[in-house]
């Protein structure tokens, strides 16, 4: 993956600011939203490498948004990230099958958070 550019949907204002600083320090590029409805108008806009997605969103399920963004070519085909406070086993297989390649649930830690940054970076 040669653009390293980050999509981060969550609508949790600490935990967006701390993905954001986590990121900014290792140097990565990325823009932020609060919903589905935003993030379906940045990926029209930017082409991202991967997008980090919260599940529970005020305006649909994250599962339902990565499975549009996987259908939808014009959305440009970014890794899907989930990043949730979702860690049922139903829910975990949701995320794959709806084209998540890493699930990593609420609370995370800086190192796991770049650790699967850094993995998706290096499978495209």
């Amino acid at each position: 993956m040669t653009e390293r550019r980050l999509l981060i949907v969550e609508d949790d204002e600490a935990i967006r600011k701390l993905e954001a600083a986590i990121l900014t320090d290792a140097g990565y590029a990325f823009d932020t939203v609060t919903n589905g409805e935003d993030a379906l108008v940045a990926l029209r806009r930017t082409r991202y490498a991967a997008v980090l997605l919260d599940v529970g969103l005020p305006d649909t399920d994250g599962f339902q948004l990565a499975d549009r963004i996987r259908r939808d070519p014009a959305l440009g085909s970014p890794y899907v990230i989930y990043l949730t406070a979702k860690a049922d086993v139903q829910s975990v297989h949701t995320g794959f099958t709806t084209g998540g390649v890493f699930y990593l649930t609420k609370p995370f830690t800086r190192a796991k958070l770049l650790d699967v940054v850094k993995a998706v970076a290096e499978m495209g």
